[in-house]
């Protein structure tokens, strides 16, 4: 009997780590703020987040697993809203101030921490041809 019970914890254990890699809430928090040192409005980011192995699979500020603003100038990306993630995962951030023609790029390699806190990020102008 107490074979059965050690056996019957192992499988559900292991069962509960396999299924529950893609619903694990992992936060990840980027500081904003556009080349002016201002925090940027919501309404004049454009936010695409992706990971490595999935790049069709894509988070926006449509949908809510990306905040902004947490705390007044945070960037929060939930990767739970992805269908997978793992330690070791690539996430690409993309954020553009459509207003000011600023941007700021990220690649965060995603770790089992509770979180994952990037400060003092500041979006840059966006040279263009004329």
């Amino acid at each position: 009997m107490k074979r059965l019970i050690i056996l019957l914890v192992v499988v559900l254990l292991s069962l509960s780590l396999y299924a529950g890699r893609s619903a694990t809430p992992h936060p990840v928090y980027i500081e904003l703020h556009d080349s002016e040192g201002m925090v940027p409005a919501k309404e004049d980011l454009e936010v695409k987040c992706w990971l490595d192995h999935k790049p069709e699979e894509i988070l926006d500020l449509a949908n809510s697993n990306l905040i902004f603003p947490i705390k007044d100038v945070f960037l929060q990306i939930q990767c739970s809203g992805f269908s997978s993630w793992s330690a070791g995962d690539i996430l690409h951030v993309e954020i553009m101030n459509t207003k000011k023609q600023e941007a700021l790029m990220m690649a965060i390699e995603l770790d089992f921490d509770n979180f994952q806190i990037y400060f003092d990020n500041h979006l840059q102008k966006v040279e263009t041809e004329e």
